[in-house]
């Protein structure tokens, strides 16, 4: 990342050094984009030399072009997707910078060479992103028939029968819609409208692409095509498909983060709707809050709203009220201030109900009967929620009215144990006077668990088992050094029993010198 980044400075402020940046930097650069591990601040340093190099005349587009497609040969870079995407970027990004006559003669030349049905996966798959990406930075209504060619070829695509093509088709289309939103967005809402399946999946993914890229770009105002975009995504928050209602959430909640004035009270409407869809639209509406945190919203414009989404915390329907957890968790961890002012009264009830829910049934499998517990997502979800809360927000939390539920959380599933096991150890040295309180109550779960039986596992299964003694271990050993755990009686007992056992002894010395 820094070597690139000031090859680039010295390119720019010398522009007669570009023998030598071609020269000595090139090759390992070109090396560099086809590498799968490449993202992030090195991608976007590679991408802003291989511009200053075609900007600066240091090298040819066209010569640049064909080594950076080369590139598609080298070792395992043909089933990358990440190796893809990079090429397709630089190619996009030097083809900006060519003269515009280049430029339409290039796009042509690309989308001629898109061939859905065709055996070379990656070719296509390359030539889809390059267009897209380029469609993002340039308005290719401004090309004669290019737009028209590029739409055309993006639904062929979607019928292929390769996966990474329809995925790359449905990308390419996103991010065109950019650059040239009036021939390019309503024809994507127009396809929506008589949509279904798999089709209408990447239909809702390409709308994503094209709002997430367009929050990218800078002074972007979507205000105009929100009455154009919410329809759909409304008709579709009831949807039977999962993953259609997933790509309906982030498109709301990316758009939310754009126009949170006119999205946010459509959520608002959605959270309370009672039809015969309300399970399905109230999952898509939490889904759609989550990812509008997660992207940033301003917390000021959400925070009038967001009494109204913890509603969602007291749904019958398992799913909605995961979804409401991880809502919660996401305000906790991004804005914790959206939850603070209203955690006693909303949040925790909830928390520590669905904590402490249960819901076992039985699976019969013919010569065996499977157990599975529904509410393990909840209890899991709700943990982390109080474990960030620890973290983020520790006075708006009532501590003591948590330890009989952490009592219940030792002695749980595995998972759910050694959740239990760091929240104890954040509690003994944020607030060891509750956790001194409570510690008899901690006896039998945590007895249990350091007691665990290998039975007849070997290898990795008894290591795991081993780890799992070790947390247990670690957990007693840390309460027992709170000030004021002697008044614990039956605690005490309970460690100074496990010290002095001859099959505990080589798990402590492995636990006391960590």
């Amino acid at each position: 990342h820094l070597s690139l980044s000031a090859s680039n400075s010295i390119l720019k402020a010398r522009p007669s050094t570009g023998s030598l940046v071609k020269g000595h930097v090139l090759p390992a650069s070109l090396e560099l984009s086809k590498s799968a591990l490449l993202q992030d601040p090195a991608l976007t340093s590679l991408l802003n030399l291989l511009e200053q190099m075609v900007a600066s005349g240091a090298i040819g587009f066209d010569e640049l072009h064909k080594l950076l497609e080369a590139q598609m040969a080298g070792d395992g870079s043909k089933g990358s997707k990440q190796v893809i995407s990079n090429l397709a970027q630089c190619i996009a990004t030097i083809a900006v910078t060519s003269p515009s006559a280049k430029q339409e003669k290039f796009m042509k030349s690309t989308i001629s060479a898109i061939k859905p049905s065709s055996t070379d996966v990656a070719a296509t798959q390359l030539n889809l992103l390059v267009s897209g990406n380029f469609g993002r930075k340039v308005d290719v209504s401004k090309m004669k028939g290019v737009a028209q060619s590029m739409q055309k070829i993006y639904f062929e695509s979607f019928d292929s029968s390769n996966e990474d093509i329809k995925h790359a088709a449905a990308l390419a289309l996103g991010r065109a819609s950019v650059g040239a939103i009036d021939p390019f967005l309503p024809a994507l809402l127009s396809a929506l409208e008589g949509s279904s399946g798999k089709k209408q999946y990447l239909l809702f993914s390409s709308l994503r692409e094209f709002i997430h890229c367009y929050r990218e770009t800078e002074g972007s105002d979507l205000s105009s095509s929100v009455p154009m975009l919410l329809p759909p995504l409304e008709m579709n928050c009831g949807n039977e498909e999962e993953g259609v209602r997933a790509m309906v959430a982030e498109c709301l909640g990316a758009l939310a983060c754009l126009e949170p004035k006119a999205i946010l009270p459509v959520l608002q409407k959605l959270a309370t709707d009672d039809s015969d869809k309300k399970v399905h639209i109230h999952w898509t509406v939490g889904n759609a809050v989550k990812f509008a945190i997660g992207g940033q919203i301003n917390p000021t414009e959400l925070a009038p709203f967001v009494p109204t989404f913890l509603e969602l915390l007291k749904e019958d329907d398992l799913a909605v009220k995961n979804v409401a957890l991880l809502m919660v968790y996401s305000a906790v961890h991004h804005a914790p201030q959206l939850v603070v002012g209203i955690m006693k009264e909303q949040v925790l009830p909830q928390l520590y109900e669905l904590a402490q829910l249960n819901m076992e049934r039985k699976i019969d499998l013919g010569p065996f009967k499977h157990t599975v517990d529904d509410a393990l997502p909840l209890r899991k979800a709700a943990l982390s929620v109080f474990s960030t809360c620890l973290d983020k927000c520790p006075s708006s939390l009532d501590i003591p009215a948590f330890m009989p539920v952490l009592a219940k959380a030792l002695a749980d599933v595995e998972d759910i144990q050694l959740q239990s096991h760091q929240i104890v150890h954040t509690l003994c040295a944020q607030h060891p006077i509750p956790l001194v309180q409570a510690a008899d109550s901690f006896v039998a779960a945590l007895e249990k668990t350091v007691n665990k039986k290998k039975g007849q596992k070997t290898g990795t299964e008894l290591e795991r088992v081993y780890e799992w003694i070790k947390s247990g271990l670690r957990v007693m050993l840390a309460i027992s050094k709170l000030d004021g755990i002697i008044g614990a009686r039956k605690f005490c007992d309970f460690a100074d029993r496990i010290k002095k056992s001859k099959p505990h002894a080589p798990f402590l010395a492995q636990v006391e010198n960590e």
